[in-house]
């Protein structure tokens, strides 16, 4: 009589759940589950191949495991013919949480997961076309440059930390090395913060967090083409994945539901009271009395400042002459909110107001270049 050993398997941190099976007195298997994770676990179990063994049950297997779990009976494979060849091979998995039971809150309003008072910009949004699909279907990425402080969007309790990885780039095979923060909320969901630097995590597992604390630092691990923030809400799913769902945000004027390519201003509550300034609600009105004094140069030059996504240009006259120009925007993916081409006449040594350049609606590629047609020195 032979027999061949049971393999167990779990698609997810498998040293935290494990499934296995015993001898009984009755030469059939009794089959137990430890779990060494801090929160409930839901197992699922299955068989590709039952030899002389039959399940009195319906397979997969499914069931929730309490937090600390040791030595949990689970169910028996009984014998069917003591002298034949019998055996087993056996397939697990877990979710974290207990998706028989998580049930989003949806009426809540999250933090956006940055310091009070800043404002970062939306890289990808829902349904992004680099990495935003299937379980992450609903993420939202930020472009929180490396070492920004990552604040907690929701209160709850540190059930996983990562922040060992040292390496991350663009393509799927650093999908695993990314170091992240994974928060159990009360209603059974997860906040996901994933991308931290190495040793990017101030808080540990166990730890209580409140909304808006400081609980570690942005960085560029795992599967990243640039330094950001990826933070989702997901739920438990019974295969033991987690499914990334939508959710809205407190901003300083409301709910907000974010925009891939919008900044949005963190809103903390008890925070400082501060005056929101987006380059969207810039209009040229807001320049046109902008006059300034510039150094004789003999040249006629741009000057750039930046709010957001918006640029604001001026024209710059080093003449000891007023000069008459003629200017235009040329790029990809910008429009200036001037008529181009622009003719303007400038004062001697004197600085204006040229046009605002913003990015056109779904731009993926931002070029511009500020061009002098033709300056003429006006007449003394």
């Amino acid at each position: 009589m032979s027999t061949f050993t049971a393999v167990g398997r779990a698609e997810a941190q498998q040293d935290l759940v494990r499934v296995y099976g015993e001898r009984n007195e009755e030469d059939g298997y009794d089959f137990f589950a430890d779990s060494s994770h801090l929160i409930e676990t839901y197992v699922t179990v299955d068989f590709q191949n039952l030899v002389n063994l039959e399940a009195d049950f319906e397979l997969p297997y499914n069931r929730t495991l309490e937090p600390g779990a040791e030595r949990v009976y689970l169910f028996t494979l009984d014998l069917d013919d003591p002298n034949e060849r019998r055996g087993y091979s056996v397939s697990y998995s877990f979710a974290r949480g207990d998706p028989t039971d998580a049930d989003h809150d949806d009426s809540h309003r999250y933090l956006f997961p940055f310091a009070h008072g800043t404002k970062h910009r939306v890289t990808q949004g829902y349904q992004g076309d680099f990495t935003h699909f299937g379980e992450n279907e609903y993420a939202i990425d930020f472009d929180l440059d490396t070492d920004t402080p990552v604040h907690a969007a929701r209160p709850g309790l540190v059930v996983e930390v990562k922040q060992d990885s040292r390496i991350g780039g663009p393509s799927a095979r650093y999908g695993e090395h990314a170091n992240y923060i994974l928060v159990a909320h009360d209603d059974g969901s997860f906040a996901n913060y994933v991308h931290l630097r190495t040793g990017g995590s101030i808080v540990e597992v166990g730890d209580r967090v409140s909304a808006g604390q400081h609980i570690g630092y942005s960085g560029n691990t795992g599967r990243s083409a640039g330094p950001h923030l990826h933070f989702d809400v997901r739920v438990p799913l019974e295969d033991g994945t987690m499914q990334s769902i939508p959710i809205k945000f407190r901003g300083h004027a409301g709910p907000v539901s974010p925009e891939e390519g919008r900044y949005y201003y963190a809103s903390h509550p008890g925070g400082e009271p501060f005056e929101p300034v987006f380059g969207r609600d810039l209009d040229p009105a807001d320049f046109s009395s902008h006059s300034a004094q510039v150094p004789f140069n003999r040249q006629v030059e741009f000057r750039t400042e930046r709010l957001d996504a918006t640029y604001i240009a001026f024209i710059r006259n080093g003449y000891d002459r007023a000069v008459d120009v003629t200017m235009t925007v040329t790029g990809r993916g910008v429009a200036a909110t001037a008529d181009l081409p622009k003719q303007m006449r400038v004062p001697a040594q004197t600085e204006q107001f040229f046009t605002l350049i913003r990015p056109e609606p779904g731009a993926r590629e931002l070029r511009y270049s500020l061009q002098v047609l033709e300056a003429t020195l006006a007449p003394e």
